[in-house]
């Protein structure tokens, strides 16, 4: 199912948190959760009460709350109001931070420029009471939350536009637990966006963020020492008006990809993760024509084929979604690139491959090489290649290989 909101100006009969039922064939039902509400910035999913219904979470920025809608298990709701105080609600999320198996919530406050967490007691349903992490977090964003540094207990991450900063702060473990803050990056104009996940396969939570200032699409390498340094690498510069990034497999091909959306480029895409230590990214468009591209998901929306679909929502109140065939795609097989592993200095050729079709259909498809550093580009496209049979291309383009280290 797909959860949204509507960022309504006024609490008027609109509707501002809406769920929309999957009936599983690519229909969707939607369910009127709240209209009562101004200007509903974020919503998040989780079971709140531990009744093991999938309840809701908000933030209004200018009704100035946090608040849990409860799910009687029929698809009804009632709220609950955990802050109404709380300036510029921007941002909420859900995870248990203390370690007493139930289920805290996190906002950020982008008018107050803090990062707040509230304390589930465990209740049915729960009452909560309020911490602040951070109160100096000028235009608070974003927040998140993983255990960063690999001791068990989960640590919280926030995106700051005013202050342009991606920030990290250290859970002690303790309950309640106390953080400490660490900076990871305080010229990271305008962000927008924080989302943390394993990107180099080493074990360690790495770091993503959006920044509509900078136009950029960034990761940060984490080290795995305690408390880890980040390594900043641009996975794309240039992406105007970057809002919104999500990381998850999305050609399963067991590497972690990237998706994001640029509200000033009208843009979704996302970039294939190709390994490498660091990993490098190839880019793919998935919607140019996107009027005011603003967040971006991705998920099996569809349910029976198995691969990765991606989930839109721009301004003026358009929600989309893009079916993902990149599963088939991939059963063509895994093409084995032609170039040596060790090259004489100076050395030109044309590089060649070996693509196979594994799939169960004829197929026809391009196929791209990419040489870094160097800027090489070359496409070839395969026509009609039947089941099980294989093929070798040559590119059209030569590439000198001067001294050092490249990746095809």
């Amino acid at each position: 199912d797909v959860l949204s909101t509507s960022c309504n100006f006024t609490a008027d009969s609109i509707p501002d948190i809406i769920w929309w039922e999957n009936d599983g064939d690519e229909n969707f039902t939607a369910h009127t959760i709240d209209s009562t509400l101004s200007y509903v910035w974020s919503v998040f999913a989780i079971d709140m009460d531990g009744d093991e219904d999938i309840d809701v979470l908000g933030a209004a920025g200018f009704d100035r709350d946090i608040i849990w809608w409860e799910n009687d298990g029929d698809g009804n709701f009632t709220a609950h109001t955990i802050a109404d105080n709380f300036d510029g609600a921007v941002s909420v999320y859900a995870i248990d931070l203390d370690n007493d198996n139930d289920v805290d919530v996190l906002g950020a406050s982008f008018d107050a420029g803090e990062i707040t967490w509230w304390q589930n007691d465990g209740a049915s349903p729960p009452n909560f009471t309020e911490y602040t992490i951070d109160d100096n977090f000028y235009g608070a964003y974003d927040v998140f939350a993983i255990d960063i540094n690999g001791d068990g207990a989960v640590d919280v991450l926030g995106a700051a536009f005013d202050a342009g900063e991606i920030t990290w702060w250290e859970n002690d473990g303790s309950n309640p637990p106390n953080f400490t803050e660490y900076i990871i990056d305080n010229t990271y104009s305008g962000a927008r966006s924080v989302y943390a996940i394993d990107l180099d396969n080493d074990n360690d939570a790495d770091i993503l963020g959006a920044a509509q200032g900078a136009d950029d699409i960034t990761w940060w390498e984490n080290d795995g020492s305690n408390p880890p340094n980040f390594t900043e690498y641009t996975i794309k510069g240039n992406f105007n008006g970057a809002c919104d990034v999500f990381a998850i497999d999305i050609n399963g091909d067991g590497d972690v990809d990237v998706v994001g959306a640029a509200d000033y480029d009208d843009d979704i895409t996302w970039w294939e993760n190709v390994g490498g230590t660091p990993p490098s990214f190839i880019e793919h468009t998935i919607d140019d024509f996107f009027n005011g591209a603003f967040a971006v998901y991705a998920i099996d929306l569809d349910g029976n084929d198995g691969d990765v679909d991606v989930l839109g929502a721009a301004n003026y109140s358009r929600m989309m979604w893009w079916e993902s065939d990149l599963l088939d795609i991939y059963d063509a097989g895994i093409a084995s690139i032609d170039i040596p592993s060790i090259v004489h200095p100076d050395t030109t050729f044309k590089p060649q491959t070996t693509v196979a079709n594994f799939g169960s259909e004829t197929i026809s498809f391009p196929v791209t090489c990419d040489i870094e550093p160097g800027g090489y580009n070359s496409t070839r496209t395969v026509q009609n290649l039947a089941v099980g049979d294989s093929t070798q291309i040559e590119f059209f383009t030569e590439f000198t290989f001067e001294s050092g280290t490249y990746m095809a």
